[in-house]
């Protein structure tokens, strides 16, 4: 099998083995590359196992590797975080820390058939939906990192979490008085990035989410574990300057009244009001991969319920309402600010690569579907790094004559180049006295056929 594949994944699977018995690693293997393999098709076990033709093993075997076989899928990501963070580093440590992202998506399921689904209210706009959606709710957290001096960033899906319904509850937690609550949707969400500043060794990291995290019981976990928030606020949010000292009272009085039960504040600021009552600064910045030039005003206020510390708030001048964004790293000039928030947008379509390419949530078991998941995402990660490391790799450029012209990154490129290889490869092993193997090559129609 090690022959019939490019090396270089070959050898970033391989780095897996210890977290394995010598028996499940072939199954690893196999789901590894089956994800991807398989391309846009539905993601299920049976797939999987049909297209992985180098491990004749029975269905059920695949299976019980899902939900018998002892391995731990979080070791398996310690050990991805140690390769992204061996081969990535520079594009990922941006501004002096790492960029982690968080984000939620629904995946449609059975009602009933398992616990956790309920019906859901779905935020995507897609008027084909409709407003809601029955399914699983899932929380998904990774890195972010830039490609080149244009900012051009990409997505890395490493975590990912079950959210509970209030219809449909599945798990509990147990808070500092000993009393057994049902998981809230931050007790979902809070602990991957919490695991992720575990794994990269507490090293500095940020967090850069949508308004719907722009919450004060989000932001104050963040800070309690040193990670800054970077994410955009709503439009009638409100901000305090700090309070005028209180008066010096003369010796011996005493000042009248009850004791404050909350901190004073100071002025009080509309935040979407300050670009009309300060005069605007000019920055040029990359968002979305185009440099753009925009009106913007800076003030370091406090927010509602966000006692730790003050923020730093970004009002952008546009067309319609102005954008406010937020950040809890006050060392962060608003050129930056803006550029780390920017490059947010490509966790939208890194969510919709691991859905079509990774079959995130095809996965029917409940008791496999953690796991499932979780090496979706790792396959996900093993492959972009692939991508971000060989994209001049002779194996990744044969042949794209045969395709219409792909983006860099895309994981359709990299899957034609890979079934062009593999096919390759085996017409090398058992086809050598067929008269096309003089030449060397594959026949361009057979090509052509998995191009």
């Amino acid at each position: 099998m090690d022959t019939l594949f490019p090396k270089t994944i070959v050898t970033y699977i391989g780095l897996f083995a210890s977290a394995f018995a010598a028996n499940n690693f072939l199954y690893f293997r196999g789901f590894m590359l089956g994800f991807l393999l398989l391309g846009e098709t539905r993601k299920c076990v049976t797939n999987i196992a049909r297209i992985c033709f180098f491990l004749n093993k029975n269905i059920s075997c695949w299976e019980r590797f899902l939900s018998q076989y002892q391995w731990d899928i979080n070791d398996v990501k310690r050990k991805l975080m140690v390769l992204i963070n061996e081969k990535l580093h520079q594009q990922l440590f941006i501004f002096g820390a790492y960029l982690a992202w968080v984000d939620t998506t629904l995946v449609a399921k059975v009602n009933g058939k398992m616990p956790a689904v309920q019906k859901w209210h779905d935020h995507s706009g897609n008027p084909d939906r409709g407003e809601s959606m029955v399914g699983h709710h899932w929380a998904l957290a990774g890195l972010l990192g830039a490609i080149a001096q244009q900012w051009k960033p990409f997505c890395l899906p490493i975590m990912a979490n079950l959210i509970p319904g209030n219809t449909n509850p599945f798990g509990f937690v147990v808070n500092s008085n000993g009393i057994a609550q049902a998981i809230t949707f931050w007790d979902a969400v809070c602990p991957l990035i919490s695991q992720m500043a575990l794994m990269l060794e507490h090293q500095p990291l940020r967090v850069a989410a949508d308004a719907y995290f722009a919450k004060a019981p989000f932001i104050n976990w963040m800070l309690s574990i040193s990670v800054h928030v970077i994410t955009r606020m709503r439009y009638d949010a409100v901000g305090w300057d700090d309070p005028q000292p209180e008066p010096i009272l003369p010796l011996g009085k005493k000042k009248r009244g009850r004791r404050r039960s909350k901190p004073r504040k100071g002025k009080e600021w509309k935040l979407a009001a300050l670009i009309k009552y300060f005069a605007p600064e000019l920055v040029t910045a990359y968002v979305y991969g185009k440099l753009k030039t925009f009106n913007i005003v800076t003030r370091d206020v406090w927010v509602r319920d966000v006692i730790i510390q003050k923020v730093r708030a970004v009002v952008i001048q546009t067309t319609g309402d102005p954008v406010i964004l937020l950040s809890t790293d006050l060392t962060l000039t608003p050129k930056q600010i803006i550029i780390l928030y920017g490059m947010r947008f490509s966790v939208e379509l890194g969510i919709r690569d691991a859905k079509q390419h990774f079959g995130l949530g095809d996965c029917t078991s409940f008791l496999a579907m953690t796991r499932f998941v979780g090496l979706s995402l790792v396959s996900f990660c093993l492959w972009r790094i692939a991508l971000l490391t060989e994209q001049n790799a002779e194996w990744l450029m044969q042949g794209e004559r045969f395709n219409e012209e792909t983006s860099p990154l895309s994981f359709v490129r990299i899957r034609r180049a890979t079934r062009r290889y593999v096919i390759g490869k085996l017409f090398e092993n058992s086809a050598s006295g067929a008269d096309f193997q003089k030449s060397g090559t594959v026949p361009e129609e057979v090509l052509r056929m998995v191009a």
